[in-house]
């Protein structure tokens, strides 16, 4: 595959996936009287509206796998094609949670860490961090990204890369203690990852390989904490039980967890999200790329490992060889603002 390919694939992979946003796709319009309605015990179960979503069909050249870097083409195309499909089916409940259990698949894991649990008053508010993430964004020159609030997602924040943004939601308010753990996870992985694959000679680093978007989660959980956190393990007990439940059983499950009902419906929400009736069983499966991600880095990282590779692009550990042979792929330090902790 000549260069003038690869650029050719990995620039239909940026403009359709700049518009594949999930954390607004999937948020139902009419989440806020739902909301109340099923809080106050007035309805039994939601039932989600979505807004039309609409996504041009762009051809990608044919791809003659000759190499295990054209391999790494080829899969990062199939997985674009999948998420654009995934867009398509939001409200067909069974045939959304069935392909997002291809690309999200849901696997075991271990028992959720046991940590001390710090009493702090959430007080940063949405304008405070979207002040320190900016602040994030200089330490790393990063002068070209832009942060924002919004109201229109179930994601508490967000980066979209394509667009190089970062979403905060404009209710949102953390301890001091998480600004700084989501400083370290959004800047220090997700955007730097994607700044520092652009910075790469090889076009496929720009977008990331397959494996190393579907591990990006667990990068970005173990930089944001090493000794783990529970939330990640709720999110995935929160998609197991989903898969066979309805949005209330789900919901009921989570405050027997020990969730608040506010809690409970936040994390229900955002597996069930993409579904149209809350009676359905199913869900949104990429909650799961927490907890299973964040155990595959911490056993890396335990047994020798090093994180450098793994931020200087979108790309999975397995992978880093053969980049640096095939790919040149430039090893980048760790910054010392975002990486102290690891």
């Amino acid at each position: 595959m000549n260069l003038a390919q690869k650029r050719q694939i990995t620039d239909a992979i940026i403009q359709l996936e700049s518009h594949l946003e999930f954390s607004t796709a999937l948020h139902p319009v009419n989440t806020e009287e739902q909301k109340s309605q099923f809080l106050s015990g007035e309805i039994q179960e939601p039932s989600f509206v979505y807004a039309q979503q609409g996504v041009s069909d762009i051809a990608f050249p044919d791809v003659a796998v000759e190499t295990e870097l054209d391999a790494l083409y080829r899969d990062r195309i199939g997985f674009t094609k999948s998420l654009v499909l995934l867009l398509g089916l939001i409200g067909s409940d069974q045939e959304f949670s069935s392909l997002s259990q291809v690309l999200f698949s849901v696997g075991h894991i271990g028992k959720e860490p046991v940590l001390l649990k710090k009493k702090e008053e959430a007080t940063v508010s949405a304008e405070q961090v979207v002040q320190t993430f900016r602040q994030a964004l200089l330490s790393c020159n990063l002068t070209d990204w832009k942060v924002e609030t919004s109201h229109a997602c179930s994601s508490r924040l967000f980066v979209n890369q394509w667009t190089k943004k970062v979403v905060v939601r404009e209710d949102v308010s953390l301890t001091t203690e998480e600004l700084s753990t989501l400083t370290r996870h959004e800047i220090g992985v997700h955007v730097l990852r994607y700044a520092r694959g652009s910075a790469q000679q090889e076009p496929l680093l720009r977008v990331g390989t397959l494996l190393g978007r579907l591990g990006e989660e667990g990068v970005a959980c173990y930089v944001e904490n090493p000794q783990g956190h529970s939330r990640w393990y709720l999110r995935h007990l929160s998609v197991q039980t989903a898969l066979s439940h309805s949005f209330r059983e789900t919901w009921q499950v989570l405050q027997e967890s020990g969730c608040s009902p506010e809690e409970a419906w936040v994390h229900t929400l955002r597996v069930k999200r993409g579904l149209a009736d809350g009676a359905s069983h199913g869900a949104f499966t990429r909650d799961t790329l927490y907890a299973q991600g964040y155990e595959e880095i911490l056993h890396y990282v335990q047994g020798g490992g090093d994180l450098a590779p793994l931020l200087s692009a979108p790309i999975h550990h397995q992978e880093v060889e053969l980049l640096k042979r095939e790919a040149h792929l430039h090893i980048f330090p760790l910054v010392p603002t975002l990486h102290s902790n690891v």
